[in-house]
């Protein structure tokens, strides 16, 4: 809603209808018919009542279909990745999904996204077989003891991708009346990042942030444009956008490995590496030596404390570079470089591409 208000400022000549935001039966309302609709999370019915008086529609949701309608959606494959990768950059070696509800799009698009990544990297990936959230015994905890059992048998220490924050809410939840520890026995990252859920969850959840506030703007824009008799080829009917990072909270604050000096070091450097900070900062917060802190990382982590600073300030500006509304010296304040052109050296060095050309290919422009 955010997003389609701003994009409807700047036009200055929408009429909204703000009165369908609960997702309510039409047939109840002696509502106009209209140039669009944006929708989203609408049952099916609804949806057809929609289509029928309006002349555009676009459908926020992963589970929508092009062929019906223009989509604007979270690129939700690529959730699933970013979650992987973000479990497996906690040294976990056990994973699963919980959430999967077969012959929904979004939910299986997400789910091949983790579970590829993972086996890619040589592990395997449980499917926690519980469906979510179709089946209504779910709000009343009914399949705690079935998901309870599925985690206890499961070898810990356990990463989980939750299908949405809603789902990583009832999987804490089910691991805290077990006495199951989140994160030292299951870790669990959700996506959408709602704040207030994520916060009001014990232990607070890390999440996808997935940006539908950008969602709405460009739901918006397709609007206008075929309004304005536009001509959308079919391949472009579909724009999934991607997520922006992950948003890290108690619930993945977790390094699986057996030292717990390491792990710490670790710790600080990924919460303090923007501040900036460097080597010697990282020693003076853990008490030992430098040879043994380079020998532990590269034996561990594969790569020296120095360089896991410069991938922690890059994950944090390839995720800061999918908000346009950033520059370039914004972002490279942001993560602590000392100036812009070190910034943009250091970044393509990395990635083989400047922080400009990076920006280009994940951030479609409006």
């Amino acid at each position: 809603m955010r997003g389609v208000m701003r994009f409807a400022n700047l036009q200055r000549r929408w009429l909204l209808q703000k009165e369908l935001r609960r997702g309510i039966d039409l047939s109840e309302m002696n509502l106009p018919h209209l140039d669009g609709a944006i929708v989203g999370g609408m049952g099916e019915k609804v949806f057809r009542q929609v289509q029928k008086r309006c002349k555009q529609v676009v459908n926020c949701s992963g589970n929508a279909d092009p062929k019906e309608s223009f989509v604007v959606c979270l690129d939700d494959y690529a959730a699933g990745v970013m979650a992987a990768e973000h479990l497996l950059d906690c040294r976990l070696q056990n994973f699963a999904f919980y959430g999967l509800s077969h012959g929904q799009a979004m939910t299986e698009h997400r789910y091949q996204g983790f579970k590829t990544t993972i086996e890619a990297k040589g592990y395997s990936c449980i499917e926690v077989g519980l469906g979510w959230p179709t089946n209504a015994d779910h709000s009343g905890g009914a399949h705690w003891p079935q998901l309870v059992k599925l985690l206890k048998d499961a070898q810990k220490p356990l990463g989980v991708m939750a299908l949405d924050d809603t789902a990583a809410e009832d999987l804490a939840a089910a691991c805290l009346a077990a006495g199951i520890s989140v994160p030292d026995q299951v870790a669990i990252v959700g996506v959408n990042n709602d704040d207030l859920l994520c916060d009001s969850s014990w232990p607070p959840l890390s999440s996808i942030e997935a940006d539908y506030s950008r969602a709405g703007y460009v739901a918006a824009s397709m609007i206008e444009r075929a309004l304005a008799g536009e001509k959308i080829k079919a391949e472009d009917r579909a724009i999934r956008l991607p997520p922006l990072g992950v948003v890290r909270r108690q619930s993945t604050d977790i390094l699986a490995v057996d030292d717990p000096s390491l792990a710490e070091a670790v710790r600080f450097i990924r919460e303090h590496a923007c501040d900036p900070c460097n080597v010697g900062d990282v020693l003076r917060k853990v008490p030992v030596g430098r040879r043994w802190l380079e020998r532990q990382f590269v034996s561990k982590l594969g790569r020296s404390p120095h360089d896991e600073i410069l991938r922690v300030r890059i994950e944090v500006a390839k995720r800061l570079l999918k908000q346009p509304e950033l520059t370039i010296p914004d972002i490279a304040a942001r993560v602590g470089a000392s100036a812009v052109q070190n910034f943009c050296r250091t970044f393509e060095q990395a990635e083989g591409v400047t922080p400009a050309a990076y920006r280009r290919t994940v951030v479609r422009t409006i």
